[in-house]
């Protein structure tokens, strides 16, 4: 299974930041994959991110509605948002102002003929600049919507 990720909008208040994206699963097998589950989780670029990352993909719980089966060869993509509180936003000055840089993760658990699998990856996102980096989001601007948002994909994940 091969995640593509597309942020479509985030946006921040004084008590949550939330982000809005489409999440496509293509399974790239021969076989059927079934009782597929998808589950995403927000998280912060920091030092810290690494170990969250493993820890999240390490805990994958499969919970929630799954889609029944997708063919070989063939995509589904869906709609789908991430919350999280305002407090666990870890904060950034960058020249004089308070900034963040979300991180998504995604876990996608399926059944083949083979057993059972999963497929993981993370995002970085931020402000698509149109070059090679991606611009940090402002904190410091009162409740705001981010639409001009951009994805890099982040070496960690797990595909077993």
């Amino acid at each position: 299974m091969e995640l593509a990720f597309h942020p479509l909008r985030c946006q921040v208040d004084d008590d949550q930041v939330a982000i809005e994206f489409e999440l496509e699963l293509f399974n790239a097998g021969t076989a059927p994959a079934r009782a597929i589950f998808a589950e995403a989780s927000l998280l912060n670029a920091s030092a810290t991110q690494d170990a969250e990352l493993a820890a999240f993909f390490e805990n994958a719980h499969g919970n929630g509605e799954p889609v029944d089966v997708i063919p070989p060869m063939k995509r589904m993509s869906f709609r789908s948002r991430v919350v999280a509180p305002r407090a666990a936003v870890h904060e950034y000055e960058l020249a004089g102002r308070k900034t963040f840089v979300p991180v998504i993760a995604f876990n996608a658990l399926y059944e083949w003929s083979g057993g059972k699998a999963q497929s993981s990856a993370a995002y970085l996102v931020g402000r698509d600049t149109q070059q090679d980096k991606l611009g940090p989001l402002r904190l410091d601007q009162g409740a705001r919507e981010f639409s001009e948002l951009g994805a890099r994909p982040l070496p960690s994940g797990v595909r077993t």
